[in-house]
C-alpha cells in the first residue's frame, strides 16, 4: 500500500459543512462539502466562484428594512420600514432612491421591525404589526401616495366584520329595548373599561358598547333592530318536545328561535327568543295565501298561528303566537374580534382576490378572508365571493398564511403547518375550508418565502430552513424537508429569509438568509433536486464584509441589503459586475448620492477608508477620505482619481478549505492513527486575479498555542506577474497554483484565500498527503 495518497474534489455542492462530518468519507456531504466556504458562489456546475458585490443605491438613514414591491407593470417602489421623529415610520422611494412619501405615528420601533407584515393587492399594500392597527398604504397609479388606517366597511349600520363567542360559555345577555339607546345585563361578570367602543352583537344584531355601568351592566347603541321574543301557546303540554336551549323553526314562517322558558302541561307555552338571521326576498317559507308579504333582508321573522313548531326532540302545532315583546336573556351573543380592545391582527396576506388577517390576539387561531375585490369586508357569509372566517385545530397560533403551489395555502402555525386545498372543482369560498396537516413542526415568527415550487421557511427554533415541497402524490401531496441538515452552525436566531424569483446575471438560484447576530447564510438550491431528493442538495455558506446587514429582501432577480457602514445605513442591490460592497461610481454618482454643497463624492463617510478599483478589475488599494467626503490622492502609478471608472466601496475575503482527504481501510499501515503532511496542494483555477495559499494551526494545543484556523505559513499568486504593467487591469488566469506546507499534524488544514477583490472561480482543489 502506497504511502501517501492523492485526493481531487471538484464538487462543492453542498457548500461549508459541520466540520463533525471531516471524518464521514463515504457522506455524500463530507465528499461534496468543505470545512470553510465564506464569501463564495457555487455555480451549477459545482465549482465555486467570488461572490458578487453589491451596488450602493442610497443612504437610508434611520429606516434599516428595505423591501422592493410592484405596483403595476414598470412601477416598482421601495419601501423602507423605519423610525422618524420617535415614532414608527414608513418611507416610499421611487426607481432612483429618491422619497416620494413619509408617514409617520406607528408602533414599531428599530428593535422589531422584522414583526412588520404587509402584502399587496392592486394598487394598496396593507401592513400589519403586532399592536397595532392596520394600515392600508395606497398609490393613485400617477404620482400620489397615501395611508389610512384599515376600517371595515359599514353597511346599513352592519360592520362588515368577524364575530366569535370570546366570553366563557353559560353567560347570558339580556338587552332593556331592540332599538335605539339600551342597557346590556349579562348574568355573570364579565364588561371591562375597554368594551367601549366595542361591537357585540345579540342573536347576530349589532349593538355598540356606549359606556360601563359595572362589570355585569352596559350602555349600548342598537346598530341594528334586535330581535324580540314570543310566548308561544299549545294545547298539549311542550315540556314533552321542546327544552331551555333548543332552536327552533317555525313549518310556514320560516321563523327561527331559541328556547328560553319551558311551562309545562296541558295549555303550556314556551318563551321564544327569536334569532335576527338575515332571509333572501322572495325564498322564505312565507304563506302568501295569509297574506302575509315576503321578507326583506333585514327582517326577523317570528311565529304565527297554526303552524308546526320544528326542533330537536320533534313538533308540535302551536294554538297561538303572541305578540313579539322586548327580548329575553339568552346566550346567543358574541363580539368583534379585531379592534382596539380585543386588539388587532399582526399578520396579512393577499389571495384569490381576497385580502386576509390571521395572528388576532384575541383569537390566535382564527383566519379572516374578505369577500372578493373588497378588502375591508369581512363579514362571513354564504355567497361564494362572501368572506370567511375559520380556526386553525389544535389551538395553534397562525403566524403567516401563504399562497403556494397548486394554487393551495398554507397556513404555519406556531405548533404545526397545515394546507388548505384549493382547485378549479374546490375554489376558496365559505364552506370549502379544510385543514389538512402537513407537519407537526411549528414555524417561527420570520415570514415564509415562496423559491419557486417551494415555501421556505424557518422551524419553531429559529435555527433551520425547511420547505414544503410539492410532491405530486395523490394522497399526500406536499412535504416538508430539511435543508440545512449538515450546516447547523451556520444558523442561529433567523430574522428574515429572501429568494430571487428571476433569473438575474446567472441562472444559479440562491436563497439568503440573515442571522439574529447580523450574519448570513446563502445556499444554492435546485427546484428539482428539492422534489425529488430525501436530502436536498443545498450548498450554504456564509458571507460577510466591512459592514452589518440589518435586513435582506428581494424583489424578481434583485436582492436588496440594508447595511450599516461606520453607523451609516446604507441600501445595496447585488450586483454580479461589482467587486465591493457599497460600490458606487464616484465620478459618476446616482440621483440618490449627490453630495450637498462643497462635499464630495463619499460625503456620507467623512474620515473613513476604501478601497478603490478603476478598469473594471484593476484594484488601486485602501484610500482615505477626508472630513469632506473626497478621497486623499496616494499619488500611486497610474493613479487617476477623475477616470469614469473609478470605483469605490468595502472588500471581503474569500476562503475556501477543503478537508485533508482520508484513506480507506486496508492493511496495516498505520493509516488515519499517525501525524500526516501534505507533500502538494493545488488549485484549478480559471478567471483568476491572483489568491494566496495558507497553512492553517491544526497541531497540539497548548495554554500558549494560536487558536485553530489561525494562518502559520502562506503563499501568495499576485494579479500581477513579473513584467505586467501594473497601470493595466491584471490577466485573469487559467492555471493551477501548487505549494508544499510545511510541518505535520493529525488533521493538517490548508485554505484558498481570497484577500484582494477581483474575480477567481475555483474548479478543482488536489492534495497528496500522507497517510
Amino acid at each position: 500500500m502506497p504511502r501517501q495518497i492523492q485526493g481531487s474534489q471538484w464538487n462543492f455542492s453542498f457548500g461549508e459543512v459541520d466540520v463533525e462530518l471531516k471524518r464521514a468519507d463515504d457522506h455524500p456531504a463530507r465528499k461534496g462539502g468543505l470545512r470553510q466556504m465564506a464569501n463564495a458562489r457555487i455555480l451549477n456546475s459545482g465549482s465555486m466562484k467570488d461572490r458578487p458585490g453589491r451596488t450602493a443605491v442610497f443612504v437610508t438613514g434611520t429606516f434599516p428594512r428595505n423591501e422592493k414591491v410592484r405596483m403595476s407593470s414598470g412601477n416598482i417602489f421601495t419601501l423602507s420600514f423605519g423610525v422618524s421623529g420617535g415614532t414608527g415610520a414608513i418611507q416610499v422611494r421611487d426607481s432612483t432612491g429618491a422619497v416620494v412619501a413619509t408617514f409617520t405615528g406607528y408602533a414599531w420601533t428599530l428593535l422589531n421591525l422584522n414583526n412588520i407584515v404587509w402584502a399587496n393587492q392592486k394598487l394598496a399594500i396593507y401592513i400589519t404589526f403586532s399592536g397595532q392597527q392596520p394600515q392600508i398604504l395606497s398609490w393613485d397609479g400617477v404620482a400620489t401616495w397615501s395611508i389610512t388606517p384599515y376600517v371595515e366597511t359599514l353597511a346599513t349600520n352592519q360592520k362588515r366584520t368577524p364575530f366569535y363567542r370570546i366570553a366563557p360559555p353559560g353567560i347570558t345577555m339580556l338587552p332593556s329595548g331592540v332599538a335605539g339607546a339600551i342597557t346590556v345585563h349579562l348574568s355573570q361578570p364579565y364588561f371591562k373599561i375597554g368594551h367601549v367602543g366595542t361591537r357585540m352583537r345579540f342573536c347576530n344584531r349589532q349593538i355598540t358598547i356606549t359606556s360601563i355601568i359595572d362589570s355585569q351592566n352596559a350602555n349600548a347603541l342598537v346598530n341594528e333592530t334586535l330581535p324580540g321574543s314570543q310566548v308561544v301557546d299549545f294545547l298539549t303540554d311542550p315540556s314533552v318536545v321542546f327544552s331551555v336551549g333548543d332552536v327552533v323553526v317555525g313549518s310556514i314562517t320560516g321563523a327561527k328561535g331559541v328556547v328560553s322558558l319551558v311551562n309545562a302541561g296541558a295549555g303550556g307555552n314556551i318563551h321564544v327568543q327569536l334569532l335576527g338571521i338575515p332571509q333572501v326576498p322572495g325564498t322564505a317559507l312565507q304563506n302568501i295565501v295569509a297574506g302575509l308579504q315576503p321578507p326583506s333582508v333585514a327582517q326577523t321573522l317570528s311565529f304565527i298561528a297554526v303552524e308546526i313548531i320544528v326542533g330537536p326532540g320533534g313538533s308540535l302545532a302551536d294554538q297561538a303566537g303572541g305578540g313579539v315583546v322586548n327580548p329575553e336573556a339568552v346566550e346567543i351573543w358574541d363580539e368583534q374580534i379585531m379592534d382596539a380592545y380585543h386588539g388587532w391582527p399582526a399578520s396579512c396576506f393577499a389571495d384569490q382576490n381576497r385580502v386576509g388577517f390571521c395572528d388576532f390576539p384575541s383569537l390566535p387561531n382564527g383566519i379572516a378572508w374578505s369577500s372578493i375585490n373588497s378588502a375591508t369586508d369581512l363579514f362571513p357569509g354564504a355567497n361564494p365571493s362572501d368572506a370567511m372566517f375559520e380556526l386553525v385545530p389544535n389551538k395553534g397560533r397562525v403566524r403567516y398564511v401563504v399562497a403556494g403551489p397548486e394554487s393551495s395555502e398554507f397556513v404555519f402555525c406556531d405548533n404545526g403547518l397545515y394546507y388548505i386545498p384549493i382547485s378549479t372543482t374546490n375554489p376558496l369560498k365559505p364552506g370549502s375550508v379544510g385543514f389538512n396537516l402537513l407537519s407537526g413542526d411549528g414555524a417561527a415568527r420570520v415570514q415564509p418565502r415562496i423559491a419557486q415550487e417551494a415555501i421556505l421557511y424557518v422551524n419553531a427554533g429559529q435555527n433551520t430552513v425547511m420547505a414544503v415541497i410539492a410532491t405530486g402524490a395523490y394522497l399526500r401531496p406536499f412535504n416538508t424537508k430539511n435543508l440545512c441538515e449538515f450546516h447547523s452552525h451556520l444558523f442561529n436566531n433567523i430574522q428574515c429569509l429572501a429568494f430571487p424569483t428571476a433569473d438575474g446575471t446567472f441562472n444559479e438560484r440562491y436563497a439568503y438568509v440573515l442571522n439574529g447576530d447580523g450574519s448570513i447564510a446563502v445556499g444554492k438550491y435546485d427546484a428539482n433536486t428539492l422534489a425529488s431528493a430525501t436530502v436536498p442538495t443545498v450548498g450554504w455558506g456564509p458571507w460577510s464584509g466591512a459592514g452589518v446587514v440589518s435586513w435582506i429582501s428581494a424583489q424578481s432577480a434583485d436582492v436588496i441589503f440594508t447595511t450599516s457602514y461606520f453607523g451609516v445605513g446604507v441600501c445595496e442591490v447585488l450586483d454580479d459586475s461589482q467587486y465591493l460592497d457599497c460600490a458606487l461610481p464616484v465620478n459618476a454618482l446616482p440621483a440618490a448620492f449627490a453630495p450637498p454643497g462643497g462635499k464630495g463624492p463619499l460625503w456620507f463617510i467623512p474620515n473613513q477608508s476604501v478601497t478603490l478599483i478603476d478598469q473594471v478589475t484593476r484594484v488601486m488599494g485602501t484610500y482615505q477620505i477626508d472630513g469632506n467626503g473626497f478621497i486623499v490622492p496616494q499619488n500611486n502609478g497610474g493613479e487617476n482619481l477623475n477616470i469614469g471608472s473609478l470605483v469605490a466601496g468595502q472588500p471581503w475575503t474569500m476562503i475556501a478549505e477543503p478537508f485533508a482527504p482520508d484513506a480507506t481501510p486496508g492493511a496495516d499501515m498505520g493509516q488515519r492513527m499517525k501525524l500526516r503532511q501534505i507533500s502538494n496542494v493545488a488549485a484549478y483555477v480559471i478567471h483568476s486575479s491572483g489568491l494566496l495559499i495558507a497553512q492553517l494551526f491544526s497541531a497540539m494545543q497548548t495554554a500558549t498555542s494560536p487558536p485553530l484556523g489561525t494562518v502559520m505559513s502562506q503563499r501568495r499568486f499576485t494579479p500581477w506577474n513579473m513584467g505586467d504593467d501594473a497601470t493595466k487591469p491584471p490577466t485573469l488566469r487559467e492555471t493551477v497554483l501548487t505549494w508544499t506546507p510545511p510541518g505535520a499534524s493529525y488533521d493538517p488544514r490548508v485554505a484558498f484565500i481570497k484577500d484582494t477583490p477581483g474575480p477567481l472561480t475555483i474548479c478543482e482543489i488536489a492534495m497528496e498527503i500522507t497517510l
